[in-house]
């Protein structure tokens, strides 16, 4: 990195916050350092070519953490709105040029929501049996207080500290706050330009982990998804999303940042992240959106349909253009587009919802996907935390109607879902949100790696197209933890 001091963009007087330009360093080489640290987090654009992605952050040292068992819901959505409180008019006074260079975090709320928080948001039907078991007993929720980020322009190429000076109250003490956190991450990466070069990710070697065992044998998934159709059929849902889990070991000599860095490799993804907690870490690599918020625009990018790449050019574009034509994966967005258009009614005005893009291909490294776009305008009375509530869990991993699905998934799963299909991004101090859906996404507990695959089961859904669907969904997962994608076994 260049030894000039980070240039100072903009010094929110009134509050006492610092913007400060750096010489650009890749993010990866930054994290390196504190992959082992507890709470550091790193949301990575790991797929920066993606239209929908543009920035990567890392923060660590939270000065507050937000975290609880997933029945305690409400409760932990309370203690996250007061989080954000005191800073909420720090960037108030922003000029328009510096909002439009600077990435949108800039200090407060990020970690994940789990999955199994939608239990204390939306109690399940008194006619449901709940069977899946929670072995992991991870938090429901963990959100680290942030007050100091690094952001990355990951198209431009720019990099930046951004010190809120938190949680210090007077303005000229925040001043103080805010130059000690500059001057200790210019130190932090003055020291890494003065060692030896780091490794590139890329360069991650494989590593001999064991092929994953599945928590379900592949004829019970088949016979799964035909009870799902035949509910269907009877009129209780329409449509619910059906995972299998997962579980590998990692080699001994193997880490959780190291699975990571394979992960991105094999999957890049414009929602990725990586983040440490005291006893296990959390990888994922998301294509997929769950909400945005940036100037009062409320934005959701559902995934459903999914059909793997092609092995020459000419049969990859056949694969796309009959997923494109497939009216039952076409239906099935459909619907999960109608689902979030009602959910994010709650918290945006009314007549305000568009959808300007439906059932649109996007091609991934493993995978083609039809993803559609919701927008709405969030209402002067609500905020992005609500809007995440409202809409929280993501209908495109739950089913119609929601709550009914959500059901139907806690009786037929095995496996609590822990942070699967919850949501991970930010929620800043002044208001702007990203969260992607918690997809492709790995809990790491020592050497043993979980991760989950699922998919939308439909009335005219095949079962083994199905089974074979969640293989193809999680081949990212595999290849990262043992280099044999094919290598599943049954429980």
């Amino acid at each position: 990195m260049p030894d000039n001091a980070p240039d100072l963009l903009f010094y929110a007087d009134a509050a006492g916050g610092l913007i400060a330009e750096i010489g650009w360093v890749p993010p990866e080489a930054v994290f390196a350092p504190h992959a082992e640290t507890p709470h550091a987090l790193w949301l990575d654009s790991s797929h920066d070519a993606h239209a929908a992605a543009r920035a990567s952050y890392i923060a660590t040292r939270p000065y507050q953490i937000v975290s609880g068992p997933p029945q305690h819901a409400c409760r932990h959505f309370e203690a996250a709105d007061a989080a954000l409180r005191p800073g909420a008019d720090l960037w108030r006074d922003l000029p328009p040029t510096i909002d439009a260079q600077v990435p949108g975090f800039r200090g407060g709320l990020a970690g994940f929501f789990g999955y199994d928080l939608a239990h204390g948001l939306h109690p399940v039907p008194d006619n449901i049996n709940r069977n899946a078991h929670d072995d992991l007993g991870l938090p429901g929720l963990t959100l680290g207080l942030y007050a100091t980020v690094l952001a990355f322009d990951m198209r431009a190429r720019r990099a930046f500290i951004i010190a809120t000076g938190l949680p210090e109250t007077d303005p000229k003490a925040r001043r103080r706050q805010a130059e000690s956190e500059i001057t200790h991450w210019k130190n932090c990466l003055d020291t890494l330009a003065d060692s030896a070069k780091p490794a590139a990710l890329s360069d991650a070697p494989m590593r001999a982990g064991h092929a994953p065992q599945s928590n379900f044998d592949a004829q019970d998934f088949r016979d799964t998804v035909t009870q799902v159709v035949e509910r269907i059929l009877d009129g209780e849902i329409f449509q619910a999303n059906i995972a299998q889990r997962f579980h590998g070991r990692l080699d001994p000599t193997d880490t959780g940042f190291g699975y990571y860095q394979r992960l991105r490799q094999f999957s890049p993804a414009p929602f990725s992240a990586f983040a440490v907690y005291d006893t296990w870490s959390l990888a994922s690599a998301s294509p997929e959106r769950f909400l945005h918020c940036a100037h009062g625009t409320l934005e959701s990018r559902p995934i459903k349909g999914t059909r793997p790449r092609g092995a020459t050019p000419a049969l990859d574009e056949k694969i796309a253009a009959d997923l494109l034509a497939s009216g039952k994966d076409r239906a099935e967005n459909t619907m999960i587009v109608d689902l979030l258009r009602n959910d994010m009614a709650k918290s945006c005005r009314d007549g305000s919802i568009e959808v300007p893009q439906l059932c649109a291909l996007e091609k991934f490294s493993n995978v083609h996907h039809l993803v559609s776009t919701i927008r709405g305008t969030l209402r002067a009375d609500s905020s992005p935390l609500e809007a995440l509530r409202d809409c929280f869990p993501g209908g495109s991993i739950t089913g119609a109607p929601k709550i009914q699905a959500m059901g139907v998934i806690a009786e037929l799963e095995p496996h609590a879902r822990g942070p699967y299909c919850g949501a991970m991004g930010y929620i800043g101090f002044d208001g702007q949100m990203d969260t992607n859906i918690l997809i492709r996404t790995a809990v790491i507990k020592g050497r043993d790696v979980y991760f989950h695959a699922g998919g939308g089961i439909v009335a005219d859904s095949a079962a083994d197209a199905e089974y074979n669907e969640t293989l193809d969904k999680a081949s990212g997962l595999i290849a990262a933890l043992s280099d044999t994608p094919a290598g599943v076994r049954s429980a």
